[in-house]
């Protein structure tokens, strides 16, 4: 009996441990790319308008691109290893959150590959995937965030961050909804829209708010996951010489 539940601690100490070096390697992925994007927006202002250009454009702009994709493909890697590390403790995210997020790293990935038009219509190929990929990034995340947060709040130890989730989830989807009607003398250049409805002067700093809160969402997730692991791994790390004693 004894080396039974010695080999299950082990064998649980094992899963806890790979799921806190992923949770540390999220942090710092995602906190990178905070920076990164922080770096882009304060050197590249003159280039890019935070205020009113998209950050696709950043691949348009000398020395921004490397950097601007390199991120994408970060966050990208970040929420996969976030999934990785929640499947080492059992954690449920439901398989809705699951498809979502799969989905974001995916689009991530297609904008990453293929750059927007540098013009005001949509003229390419590349053009098109991008702007459907980067239209799923405004959806997927905070809708990824609804569903995890339904699934985590009957979870021990979970509910406090399905609320946090919850509450980022529903202003993504606010500046979501916003910065599609910002988007849409771009969308229907034909359509007069009433000038209080014209936020096309503030779409750039919408989507970069947008993108903030999606980035929030991950850390959250990424933070509680560091804490758990950290305490499953220790739990296990005491239980171990006990089952074997026995």
């Amino acid at each position: 009996m004894g080396v039974t539940e010695g080999t299950q601690a082990r064998w649980g100490g094992a899963f806890a441990t790979l799921a806190c070096a992923l949770s540390v390697l999220s942090l710092l992925i995602l906190g990178r790319s905070v920076l990164a994007m922080t770096y882009l927006n304060v050197r590249f202002h003159d280039e890019v308008d935070p205020l009113s250009r998209a950050v696709s454009y950043y691949v348009f702009a000398e020395r921004a691109a490397e950097v601007f994709v390199a991120t994408l493909v970060a966050v990208a890697t970040a929420t996969l290893a976030i999934l990785a590390g929640l499947a080492q403790l059992r954690v449920r995210l439901g398989p809705r959150a699951v498809a979502l997020l799969i989905g974001w790293s995916v689009a991530l990935l297609l904008c990453a590959a293929f750059p927007t038009d540098n013009s005001p219509r949509i003229e390419t190929g590349s053009g098109w995937i991008h702007q459907f990929a980067g239209a799923s990034l405004f959806v997927t995340l905070p809708l990824a965030g609804l569903a995890a947060a339904t699934s985590l709040r009957g979870q021990p130890g979970w509910a406090g961050t399905a609320r946090l989730l919850r509450r980022l989830a529903l202003g993504g989807v606010v500046l979501a909804s916003a910065y599609l009607v910002a988007r849409l003398p771009d969308l229907l250049p034909w359509w007069q829209l009433p000038g209080v409805l014209d936020f096309s002067a503030i779409s750039g700093l919408v989507q970069r708010g947008l993108f903030a809160l999606e980035l929030a969402t991950l850390l959250a997730l990424a933070a509680r996951l560091l804490r758990v692991s950290w305490s499953a791994a220790r739990q296990a790390s005491r239980d171990r010489p006990r089952a074997v004693a026995r």
